[in-house]
């Protein structure tokens, strides 16, 4: 059965892993930390019934690409999803508090990567656990993005995935204002359809929202990403998440306001309910 709701419970138990998370520092010049926090997410979905497959860059066996695969239903749908591990460098100076010790200041999770790419990360593992999905899942994740995604780049090309029918990305926006940016390609009725469940879903949350037809804004700009150059192709693609205006990614002081975990767990449920439809 699907999880009705996204409880405090929830939200605690992703507190707890993403603080987890960060303090690993997952950064290019920590390869034990990159290490420790890809071994994890590998027994995390391993633990959910995914078959996780891992490619190892010989010049850099500690951030492998992962590929974890979810098949409830040959007759099913699949939803695909991207994403990263890695996270930018901090300088500890410029920030409020320790950037590599989650901490929670005026109603917000502040710590290194957890706008990028760690919170959207974590409550969709938590998601899973607590859920049924009934339509398929595939999980592609580097851990190289921050520096560029070289190995991806080279081995996505020749990936062999899943007949994925809608991508999501690693996550999405929300406007200082309370709306929602929506960031859609490759529009189509089952995105249609997806558009409109969500829709109502923030109408029911006194929410409005905006569709802008681009992808999310990439560190190296997105024709440097290998998932939109080599996994989108002409399949729908949505950018949905709990980042906002106030997240500073790459920025000092890094923040979530979890309070959106809410509406965003919502919302991952619309999206299967439609896809199983």
């Amino acid at each position: 059965m699907m999880c009705n709701t996204w409880s405090t419970e929830h939200t605690t138990r992703t507190r707890l892993l993403v603080s987890e998370w960060v303090g690993m520092r997952a950064i290019e010049s920590n390869p034990k930390g990159l290490e420790s926090i890809y071994n994890d997410i590998q027994a995390r979905f391993e633990g959910l019934g995914f078959t996780v497959t891992l490619d190892h860059n010989e010049d850099a066996p500690y951030r492998p690409l992962i590929t974890a695969v979810r098949e409830t239903n040959p007759d099913g749908k699949w939803l695909g999803f991207w994403g990263h591990y890695d996270v930018e460098p901090a300088d500890g100076s410029e920030w409020k508090s320790d950037p590599w010790k989650m901490a929670d200041i005026g109603g917000r999770w502040i710590g290194r990567g957890v706008g990028d790419n760690l919170v959207p990360l974590a409550q969709r593992l938590i998601f899973f656990e607590q859920s049924d999905p009934s339509v398929n899942i595939a999980y592609f994740l580097q851990g190289e993005e921050e520096i560029g995604s070289p190995y991806a780049e080279q081995r996505y090309g020749s990936l062999e995935t899943p007949p994925i029918d809608l991508w999501i990305e690693e996550t999405g926006y929300f406007y200082k204002d309370g709306r929602q940016r929506f960031m859609i390609l490759n529009q189509n009725p089952l995105l249609d359809r997806v558009l409109e469940k969500l829709q109502t879903i923030l109408e029911g949350d006194g929410r409005s929202w905006t569709i802008r037809h681009r992808a999310l804004n990439k560190a190296f700009g997105a024709d440097r990403c290998p998932c939109l150059n080599h996994l989108l192709k002409d399949i729908p693609y949505l950018a949905i998440g709990p980042n906002d205006d106030h997240c500073s990614v790459h920025g000092a002081d890094e923040s979530v306001d979890p309070k959106l975990l809410s509406i965003c767990a919502k919302q991952l449920k619309g999206v299967i309910e439609v896809m199983s439809s």
